[in-house]
């Protein structure tokens, strides 16, 4: 055994030494920071682009949004938007935009630069990834602190979406013929790091907006992202400190990580983020079958998918689907009603038997046309924890008949 190992250790060391990631070359005042796994990066900042497009600081540290939902505390901190209330029945929802905030190239920001990012993503539709127009009827600068949102119906969930929408500049994109296309290279934002210091295949750095408008912050000078093409070696980086922060997937974080350096090394996983759903599309047979969507959620071993996938880090989610930001939302009864979250294949196929799904010669259950039973599951290559998920999910489908199979792509394919 020891003899295999060797071997893959030696391929796995050796492709965490190929990048050129010049971490012996960092400056006092740079945090190396590994969030996104790609073997090269691609200058890309456009915020309003699909997520996996553009460079990951550029949702989170170069463009900003109206307000940021604190998962922990459940609420909605003020941020470019200082203010909002709902008028004419819920129809009408105005937000009060900060003074004193500039765009990185000194320009004033105002709420006519928000009026003008949703009236872009409305003559964009690619540009409108939370579908905000499906219920949005118009959007206006009352003046250069007040914007006004007209719904087209009540549905006060929306605020969530465009509370979260980062906002982009009109004295630059009003210039932009085709926005979805626009790479963005050089970005003028409000965020706390919009200056592209360094941008190579293998690295690249964000330096500090000299115009920010939180006094005093950020502290740390500039940011720097390596390339690394998977978690494995963006762990072999973290765990022999050539970086700093991450948000990979460690597994037995303790032991290979936090032993290392008991004073330096730390972690935290507050289980706030999104429950992770296996949706279903009920327009689709079988999937309008209650059954079969029960047969499917009792072919998942929740806690061997938390044990195997998430080294015990999560648990299993209940019948709720909520996450602990939204404990006080959880009904312990209605909890404990959902039985068909728990793990039961025996179960599963006497509802498919019932249902009338029948197993061919090879064991796999034939769909009313003929057709057999069988899914590709997609998956980022290199997230080793959500493709040990996706094969423990996908072994418990061919438990009950279903051939499932894995298949890797790269991020953003």
């Amino acid at each position: 055994m020891i003899k295999r190992l060797l071997p893959a250790l030696a391929a796995i060391l050796a492709l965490a030494g190929c990048a050129d990631h010049n971490t012996s070359e960092i400056p006092e005042g740079v945090l190396v920071v590994s969030q996104e796994q790609h073997s090269s990066w691609i200058r890309n900042f456009n915020p309003l682009t699909t997520a996996s497009a553009a460079r990951w600081p550029t949702l989170a540290g170069i463009y900003e949004p109206l307000f940021v939902f604190n998962s922990v505390k459940s609420e909605q901190v003020p941020w470019l938007g200082t203010g909002f209330e709902w008028r004419d029945d819920n129809l009408t929802l105005r937000i009060t935009t900060r003074e004193g905030v500039q765009w990185s190239d000194g320009a004033d920001f105002s709420a006519r630069d928000v009026a003008y990012t949703f009236n872009l993503m409305s003559g964009h539709a690619a540009l409108d990834r939370r579908s905000v127009w499906s219920y949005l009827a118009s959007v206006e600068a009352l003046d250069e602190r007040t914007v006004e949102f007209r719904f087209q119906r009540v549905f006060i969930p929306g605020f969530g979406d465009i509370a979260a929408q980062q906002i982009v500049p009109e004295h630059v994109w009003k210039d932009i013929e085709d926005p979805v296309a626009y790479a963005n290279e050089n970005p003028v934002a409000t965020g706390p790091y919009t200056e592209v210091r360094m941008f190579r295949n293998q690295v690249f750095e964000l330096g500090r907006n000299p115009n920010y408008w939180q006094e005093g912050k950020p502290k740390v000078e500039a940011l720097r992202f390596p390339a690394f093409p998977a978690n494995d070696n963006a762990n072999l980086a973290l765990i022999f400190d050539q970086v700093d922060w991450a948000g990979n997937f460690i597994p037995a974080i303790d032991r290979v990580y936090v032993k290392r350096s008991p004073e330096t090394h730390g972690y935290w996983f507050p289980l706030t983020g999104s429950t992770v759903f296996l949706f279903a599309n009920t327009t689709r047979e079988p999937f309008g079958n209650r059954d079969v969507r029960k047969a499917l959620s009792m072919a998942v071993d929740r806690k061997l998918l938390v044990d195997v996938a998430c080294y015990r880090y999560s648990r299993p989610a209940d019948a709720t689907g909520l996450s602990d930001a939204f404990a006080t939302w959880r009904d312990q009864d209605a909890a404990a009603a959902g039985t068909w979250i728990h793990h039961d294949p025996a179960g599963a196929n006497e509802l498919l038997d019932a249902a009338g799904f029948r197993r061919n010669e090879d064991g796999i259950r034939t769909l009313p046309d003929g057709s057999p039973w069988e899914y590709d599951i997609l998956v980022v290559a290199g997230w080793s924890d959500w493709v040990r998920a996706c094969q423990v999910i996908a072994r418990g489908l061919r438990d009950i008949g279903i051939d499932a199979s894995v298949k890797t792509y790269d991020f953003g394919a």
